[in-house]
């Protein structure tokens, strides 16, 4: 034992000052590590925001003018809504294929003059039934 140091004052100090900076690696390091497998979690609020919707894909035709008719892609809702789908992907332009999709509506109706008078929407997502 050291001649100036009292049994007792400066070892137990010693001990003690060790074990608290070993202890507050420990938990700065478990803090660090908790907050790195936090952010590196994949966010699910795409998932919850954006449901697929059952639909089937068919064909709507509509006079264009007095010797003419056009057609359009239409997404027919399980609830019986209709929406006309400008971007339908080629794969799927085949008429009655039950789909799964995701879509945004635009709040427009096609600009040819009768047209289908139904709501175009933005197909975000698509896949087969």
């Amino acid at each position: 034992m050291p001649i100036f140091q009292a049994p007792g004052s400066f070892g137990s100090l010693n001990r003690f000052m060790r074990h608290l900076l070993l202890s507050t690696r420990v938990y700065g390091l478990l803090l660090g590590s908790s907050f790195l497998l936090l952010s590196c979690q994949k966010s699910s609020t795409e998932d919850l925001m954006l449901t697929d919707k059952p639909a089937v894909v068919q064909t709507w035709r509509f006079p264009c003018g007095p010797a003419c008719d056009a057609a359009a892609w239409v997404l027919v809702m399980d609830n019986g809504n209709a929406y006309e789908a400008a971007n339908l992907p080629a794969d799927f332009q085949r008429d009655e294929q039950p789909v799964l999709v995701q879509f945004e509506k635009t709040g427009h109706k096609n600009a040819l003059q009768p047209g289908t008078g139904l709501e175009m929407v933005s197909i975000l997502k698509i896949r087969p039934r």
